[in-house]
């Protein structure tokens, strides 16, 4: 995860955490234009997005940390933004093993079996399958098309072709699982070569184990500039476990958002 160092008033963050600025240097971990991440070396995170856009992260974040997969929640604030405050992660992002990119498979893959095998009783369905389940049921002209999400060796030629497998498919996806939602290669953290945590929960929830193969691979793919892992990926995480088949699915579900 990125960091870059900046001078920020603690003023402009609400009054409970202010004190967490003193002594600190601050940096900035954001990735998206949606919300704005801080890291201090005192030890935290502060995220900061528009009001009311952080409650389900903070109830994920709350819910991994329970289960021993995620970093531990400090506070969750909703006044002129929404600020949600957790300890930063033991150990390094996987993006620390691109030099040795069997290791990080195995670590990557180990990861999402451990989370994969979690019990789900009570626990929300995901933003994410949501998603999928509104797009599914809505209009082929309407809504966003992002051809970007796309990777060897599950390319779609077209929008139409998309939708058609989003159509014939959409009763094979099941809620029945404990996903992460974007477990991306910075949102995966190890310490000492093994598993430590998650972070960033925003899509968590219960939803279908495809979608976080799929995204796996995908950064996979995008930090490594090659889809070589791929296979070596997929054996270590079980083939047994998933089917493969239902990956090029999952990638016509994300062209449309």
């Amino acid at each position: 995860m990125k960091r870059t160092k900046i001078d920020i008033d603690p003023t402009a963050f609400p009054e409970e955490i202010r004190h967490l600025f003193q002594g600190a240097r601050v940096y900035d971990s954001s990735c998206s234009p949606l919300a704005s991440v801080y890291y201090l070396d005192s030890g935290y995170y502060i995220k900061a997005a528009p009001l009311g856009s952080l409650r389900t992260e903070a109830d994920r974040t709350r819910l991994f940390f329970a289960r021993g997969l995620g970093v531990e929640p400090i506070a969750y604030i909703s006044s002129d933004r929404d600020y949600l405050l957790t300890k930063s992660a033991e150990g390094e992002d996987l993006t620390h093993y691109l030099a040795d990119p069997e290791e990080l498979c195995k670590l990557l893959a180990s990861a999402l079996r451990r989370l994969h095998s979690q019990p789900i009783c009570g626990i929300p369905v995901s933003l994410g399958y949501r998603r999928y389940m509104d797009s599914a049921n809505g209009d082929f002209s309407g809504g966003s098309y992002d051809e970007s999400v796309l990777m060897d060796p599950y390319r779609i030629r077209s929008k139409e072709e998309a939708w058609a497998i989003m159509q014939a498919n959409k009763h094979l996806l099941s809620a029945d699982t404990l996903i992460h939602g974007d477990p991306c290669l910075p949102n995966v953290i190890q310490k000492n070569g093994s598993f430590s945590s998650f972070i960033d929960f925003n899509l968590s929830g219960v939803g279908d184990k495809h979608i976080d193969l799929y995204w796996a691979i995908w950064s996979l793919q995008y930090n490594l500039k090659t889809n070589a892992y791929t296979d070596l990926f997929l054996d270590l995480y079980g083939r047994e476990n998933f089917n493969e088949d239902m990956l090029p699915v999952v990638a016509a579900f994300e062209l449309f958002g």
